[in-house]
């Protein structure tokens, strides 16, 4: 196995690591790693764009819709049914985030039923859904996502551990660490309206705009963001980003790019602290009150659901 420490982000970039070494070294000290040449290889990592249209482009997923105006941090879109074909021959177009009208986020694997069949669960994470455990009012059950889009704001994951594994393209990922929250200005609980209500998760997201690079955020509405230290890592197709639980992180895509993320329960002690303690209050609230809530439509901002004439 090879260490490679990246000086300029202080992220290491290891290759081919057992699972025991992983765990010790990385998730149980919540340190972010690039992971490389993983062995055996997963099947998922030869995905592209291509295989994908061939094997499930048949099928209608939901997407979002951006608009006109691409992606901003505040959540502007509608739910639409497209074929998935249909969403990549719009998203390998994508030379910007100003242009990504459609984009999937979190898309749980299951939906996609040839594919779900094909994934292959990394080695490194045989066993971690059994080591990892949390108390009864906060487990969830593990969550494979598919994600393809350009861009995606600053957040952080409520209590979760996540795998990110580029299959193709590439990828720039930019982290802080828990501690640098209050730098970060969190979306205020109390300014997150229906946020509590629907799908969008808001109360996750900071309030500052990233759609346009950091080098572009005003300094003057955000004085606090000079003081937060960034991390950053570009992730090469077939590599993979471990992101401890509460470590905040946006990403922005150097090329058209598909996304496999892993979540698994991350425990209370390795929770990031001081963001971690909203999730003693949300993670229950999403378990339990939030999946009966929508039952009851007029709690979802995006309870319209479109349909692509084909």
């Amino acid at each position: 196995m090879t260490i490679t420490t990246i000086s300029s982000s202080a992220i290491d970039r290891i290759e081919n690591p057992s699972e025991a070494f992983f765990r010790k070294n990385y998730v149980e000290r919540s340190r972010p790693v690039v992971i490389v040449n993983t062995q055996p290889r997963p099947a998922q990592m030869d995905w592209n764009f291509e295989y994908l249209s061939r094997v499930a482009g048949d099928h209608f997923l939901p997407v979002y819709d951006w608009g006109d105006k691409g992606p901003t941090v505040n959540d502007d879109f509608v739910i639409r049914q497209m074929k998935l074909a249909e969403l990549i021959e719009y998203a390998t177009r994508v030379i910007s985030t100003s242009n990504q009208r459609y984009s999937i986020c979190q898309l749980a694997l299951e939906e996609v039923p040839p594919l779900a069949q094909e994934y292959q669960t990394p080695t490194i994470l045989e066993n971690a859904e059994r080591l990892d455990r949390l108390p009864a009012p906060f487990r969830e059950s593990r969550r494979i996502a598919l994600f393809i889009s350009f861009f995606r704001g600053i957040h952080w994951h409520n209590g979760r551990e996540v795998l990110a594994q580029l299959l193709t393209g590439r990828k720039k990922f930019v982290l802080y660490h828990p501690k640098d929250s209050r730098f970060l200005y969190p979306r205020k609980l109390i300014d997150s309206g229906l946020a509590w209500f629907d799908e969008t998760e808001a109360v996750f997201c900071s309030e500052i705009p990233f759609e346009n690079g950091i080098e572009n955020i005003d300094r003057r509405r955000f004085p606090l963001f000079e003081q937060a230290t960034p991390i950053e890592v570009e992730l090469k197709a077939g590599e993979s980003l471990y992101i401890p639980t509460h470590w905040w992180h946006f990403t922005n895509a150097l090329e058209p790019c598909i996304v496999i993320a892993d979540f698994w329960d991350a425990p209370l002690h390795r929770w990031g602290y001081p963001i971690a303690w909203r999730s003693l209050l949300m993670k229950p609230y999403r378990k339990y009150l939030y999946r009966r809530l929508l039952r009851f439509k007029m709690f979802s901002r995006n309870q319209q659901v479109l349909k692509t004439t084909t």
